[in-house]
């Protein structure tokens, strides 16, 4: 009895320092949202990069972003471009660039003079669009909203399980609604009374964090799990992701119509569905995927942003032309930023008729 009531206060001990220890060091993060890191090309000014394919000097504006200075005094409407680093363009000269080049575009396709922000972050999902929409619209005052959607990348981007960053918003649907989740901690379910312990908070997001990781590391099947999103056996997380994709482009429509502005989306097709070397190295590397239909997820892309908005289908005009891509950096060349830029001012001129 006495051996059993010292392990016991031993233990109790024990935990209580555990516990001290743990709020002496200021405990885990509270659940707050997890702040957007952008990477390294948010400081403005000029900034020299050098690549094996590429040697450019990047500019940044005062707002952080690869782009030129904004001014609220321009007399042209305003576009928003949102999205992520194709969007950034940090591989070509800053006139290259998607955003410069639909602003040279729009006149040639018969269309309105405009005046291009571009808004991209690099490995930004649907999520990430919408809050940069909520934070840079109202002051931005677009005409037009044009979000920029991968579709490997989106899709995969915009859920918890498939994302391998947490350095971006997330967004679960609850009852049909989308409701802001957090990285980690997003899949806690700890009860009231332990989740005021420090220490179990720590213990429990630490577990939760290697549990995530492990589950994406399995949905990968023993493949790049952004490939996946072309396998054409159902998936309940990939299909998860897809219902939260579309609703957040739904909730993109509603704040674009909220600020004015008309919204559209252009679909941006990615490796496999780009060009026929990817597809043939995918299947060579991955056999599993030889027999997948690497078109499917762009169509289904197309279809479900349509239910919400003008949609421009970037794959026309990019599919099999190796020099829109680098090859190792797997961007857009020049080439492929101005390809995309003339099918998306047609496609503006098109839906204003």
């Amino acid at each position: 009895m006495r051996r059993g009531a010292a392990l016991v206060g031993g233990l109790s001990l024990a935990l209580g320092l555990v516990e001290l220890a743990a709020r002496s060091a200021g405990g885990p993060p509270g659940p707050v949202a997890v702040p957007l890191v952008r990477g390294g090309l948010t400081a403005p000014g000029d900034h020299p990069l050098h690549a094996a394919e590429f040697d450019v000097t990047v500019h940044v504006n005062p707002d952080g972003f690869v782009d030129r200075d904004w001014t609220s005094t321009d007399p042209r409407r305003r576009i928003l471009l949102i999205g992520d680093s194709f969007v950034q363009a940090a591989q070509v000269p800053l006139d290259a660039g998607w955003g410069r080049r639909l602003e040279q575009a729009l006149p040639d396709a018969g269309g309105t003079p405009a005046a291009v922000r571009s808004l991209g972050v690099p490995g930004a999902g649907t999520a990430t669009a919408l809050d940069l929409l909520g934070r840079y619209g109202p002051e931005a005052r677009p005409d037009v909203v044009l979000l920029a959607f991968l579709v490997a990348n989106d899709v995969l981007n915009n859920h918890p399980l498939l994302e391998e960053k947490d350095d971006k918003p997330f967004y679960g649907l609850v009852d049909g609604r989308l409701v802001r989740t957090d990285a980690l901690t997003r899949a806690s379910a700890l009860p009231g009374w332990l989740a005021r312990s420090v220490a179990v908070t720590w213990g429990w997001r630490a577990w939760t964090a290697r549990r995530l990781a492990e589950s994406k590391l399995a949905r990968g099947h023993g493949m790049p799990i952004d490939l996946r999103v072309h396998d054409p056996r159902t998936d309940p997380v990939w299909e998860e992701a897809w219902a939260v994709s579309e609703a957040l482009v739904a909730a993109m429509a509603e704040r674009a119509a909220a600020l004015g502005a008309r919204f559209g989306v252009v679909v941006i097709p990615d490796g496999p569905m780009s060009n026929a070397r990817d597809r043939d190295a995918a299947t060579a590397r991955w056999p599993g995927s030889a027999r997948w239909d690497f078109g499917a997820a762009q169509r289904r892309a197309v279809e479900m942003a349509a239910r919400h908005a003008p949609t421009c289908d970037l794959s026309p005009v990019l599919r099999d032309t190796p020099a829109h891509y680098f090859p190792v950096d797997v961007h857009w060349t020049a080439t492929g930023h101005d390809a995309a830029a003339r099918a998306t001012a047609t496609c503006l001129v098109a839906w204003e008729r």
